[in-house]
């Protein structure tokens, strides 16, 4: 398997970002320590690992993991569960419906493609690979609270996955959406390759609503400000 390389980017002063050439990954801080939303694609852990070491002055054997949550159950986000886990002892929180899939019990419902994703699917597809099961710790729902440091709520963004979640920093006014929303060239769209694209729509109408200036995504550049109106517009067309 080549290196997987990473791009650290710092969005906040409590959150990183940690892009990958297919998927992004986020670092949040807490206190001395961090937890993660998402770990990208499996064999990507020891780039994680090298980010996080960055970010705190850490030797990476030394990086503390309380929470890894994942937002839904594909490969390119729950790839590196399993390793990051054995290796920094941290809970694995995930969402309740997804979380047979993260297990290994079920294989994750196809998506509906339209016409203009089938060639994209056809691409990506082959540099995933498949994620190693990995037990969840914690089952999230909808208004669940996140015992971190930063204030935050699970949201419930169904369409991607059944299961799809988004967290919201309510104070900081800050929203990771996992893939329910993604960006391209620097602009909010609906993520792509959803299980039930009807629904997807209405989780990002939903997300659109709330009252967040910086938006974040699994695939695409964040919006760092404005982040409410930006999306507002792009729900609108839907």
């Amino acid at each position: 398997m080549p290196e997987i390389t990473l791009d650290l980017f710092e969005i906040t002063s409590w959150l990183w970002g940690l892009r990958t050439p297919l998927v992004q990954a986020y670092a949040v801080r807490d206190g001395d320590a961090f937890n993660l939303i998402d770990t990208g694609i499996a064999g990507g852990e020891d780039a994680i690992l090298s980010g996080l070491s960055g970010i705190s002055g850490e030797p990476e054997g030394e990086v503390v993991v309380n929470d890894i949550l994942l937002t839904h159950g594909h490969d390119d986000h729950t790839g590196g569960a399993a390793a990051l886990r054995d290796r920094t002892g941290a809970r694995v929180l995930a969402p309740a419906i997804d979380a047979p899939i993260i297990e290994g019990e079920r294989p994750a419902p196809a998506p509906q493609l339209a016409d203009w994703e089938i060639r994209l699917f056809h691409q990506v597809t082959p540099l995933v690979p498949p994620a190693p099961p990995v037990r969840v710790d914690v089952r999230l729902h909808e208004g669940d609270p996140l015992p971190w440091e930063r204030h935050a709520t699970v949201l419930a963004a169904p369409g991607h996955t059944p299961g799809s979640i988004a967290v919201l920093f309510t104070e900081a006014r800050v929203l990771v959406a996992g893939d329910a929303i993604a960006s391209h060239e620097s602009e909010p769209i609906l993520g792509v390759f959803n299980s039930d694209p009807a629904q997807a729509i209405a989780s990002f109408r939903n997300l659109a609503a709330l009252d967040v200036e910086i938006a974040c995504f699994g695939h695409g550049a964040p919006v760092l400000g404005d982040a409410r109106a930006r999306l507002e517009q792009v729900a609108a067309r839907l």
